[in-house]
């Protein structure tokens, strides 16, 4: 049995009970309020001075009421019809009637055989045994009884008809958000990622639940985008490795070819192809050592903690540059000095390969710019030349994993493609971010996390 049809079960029964209820106890409290303006009648009857003779005029002309006066044997003396027109007129059988004490009545219901009504009636003791019976019949309470069974009978399938109808509407739209939910799961489930339930008042229950349940497929389909794009990457990242790879593999492989056939006879020839070997073996080890530094960095394993000053590691790197290219000026500027919490040789590598970077895609003795910004609470760190800048159509991709300006993977542009995106990893690897323009020479950015000095005493 389905939810909805449940509470619309539950609600129609409950209802039912109600009517149910609230019938009998209209039905009881009507027969007891007529019962008491009889008794009160019967009692009022009863306390009228009467002549003490069994030919008692009957007083009052009420008509409703039956009077009669029996003898001490039993035998009725005298009687005043009720006025009804049913057999056995005036009262019932009166055998076994109750004797109060005299001067004391006593009231009770004597019911009425086939068509014979049933009376009320009241016994007075009079003197000498005699008493007097004051009855009135029970037609009319019974008939508004049964007139009030009828109606209410009625008013209650109407009302059970109505309620039924607005709980079926209710609980209809009240659970049509339920059906959007159920009918988004399903579409979800058939790859429709993009679904979302519409939530008429984000305030209720429900409400609260299809924005939830929006909130969570927003989550998943960032996921499976995120798991989707990630998959490409790696595609594209083994596929650019084993291409990197490739290359020194087949020249090593070419030149110990030629070495075996006996084609590198002489000694000039042997020390070339040894030193291409020992050239290409270094590439691929340092590209190797690249590709697991970036898997480590996938990996979210947290670098060494420990306080690196910049100014000094910039300045060291500075001098490595100038050793390596003495005709191209480096400058150094910013504070004295700017700590940050992290790895000092990845920091050290993040450096030296924007170093690297700018020395290998701007002409001989173009000048390098370093720049040290000290913030409220990171510190910025900038390598900028003053080349011709990153090209437009690779300035948004320029820290992705072999990535480079030619895309002809030509060696003259530079090396893999890889110094930036380790650049990249390190930085979010210590809670930092990067960026790059053209300012108008190519323009890298490093934004680290600063550790506040503390303030002494």
């Amino acid at each position: 049995m389905s939810l909805r049809t449940r509470l619309i079960t539950a609600v129609t029964v409950l209802l039912l009970l109600v009517i149910a209820i609230f019938g009998y106890v209209a039905v009881a409290t009507q027969r007891r309020v007529l019962m008491a303006q009889i008794n009160e009648r019967l009692e009022f009857a009863l306390r009228q001075p009467f002549r003490q003779s069994p030919d008692r005029e009957r007083g009052g002309g009420d008509r409703l009421l039956a009077e009669l006066v029996i003898g001490p044997d039993g035998r009725i003396i005298g009687s005043a019809p009720s006025g009804i027109e049913v057999g056995g007129d005036p009262l019932p059988a009166i055998r076994n009637l109750p004797t109060p004490p005299v001067g004391e009545y006593q009231l009770l219901t004597l019911a009425g055989g086939g068509d014979a009504p049933s009376f009320r009636v009241g016994v007075l003791s009079l003197p000498d045994g005699y008493r007097l019976v004051v009855g009135q019949p029970l037609d009319d309470v019974m008939a508004a009884a049964q007139a009030m069974r009828s109606r209410l009978f009625l008013a209650g399938l109407a009302i059970l008809a109505g309620g039924a109808g607005a709980v079926w509407m209710t609980v209809r739209r009240g659970l049509r958000p339920v059906d959007e939910m159920i009918d988004a799961a399903t579409a979800i489930a058939d790859g429709d990622l993009s679904r979302r339930v519409t939530t008429e008042n984000p305030e209720t229950e429900l409400g609260k639940l299809g924005g939830a349940l929006n909130h969570m497929l927003t989550n998943i389909e960032g996921a499976f985008n995120s798991e989707s794009r990630a998959n490409e990457r790696l595609k594209q990242f083994v596929a650019d490795a084993s291409h990197e790879l490739r290359t020194p593999l087949a020249a090593i492989a070419g030149y110990s070819e030629l070495h075996r056939k006996g084609a590198l006879a002489e000694p000039e020839a042997t020390d070339r192809a040894m030193n291409r070997i020992e050239s290409e073996t270094k590439r691929m080890t340092h590209l190797v050592e690249d590709l697991l530094l970036l898997a480590r960095l996938d990996l979210d394993q947290a670098p060494d903690r420990e306080p690196v000053e910049l100014r000094g590691l910039l300045e060291d790197a500075a001098a490595d540059s100038r050793a390596i290219d003495p005709e191209r000026a480096v400058t150094v500027s910013g504070p004295p000095q700017a700590t940050v919490m992290g790895d000092h040789a990845q920091l050290t590598q993040v450096v030296a390969n924007l170093l690297a970077n700018a020395r290998d895609h701007t002409a001989a003795a173009t000048p390098i710019h370093i720049e040290l910004h000290d913030r409220a609470d990171e510190v910025e760190l900038i390598v900028k030349d003053e080349g011709p800048g990153f090209a437009a159509e690779v300035l948004g991709s320029v820290f992705d994993r072999f990535s480079r300006a030619d895309s002809s993977r030509s060696r003259k542009s530079g090396g893999a493609g890889l110094g930036l995106a380790i650049v990249d990893a390190i930085a979010r690897a210590h809670g930092g971010r990067t960026g790059a323009s053209n300012d108008p020479g190519a323009r890298v950015e490093v934004i680290l996390p600063k550790i506040l000095a503390k303030t002494p005493g």
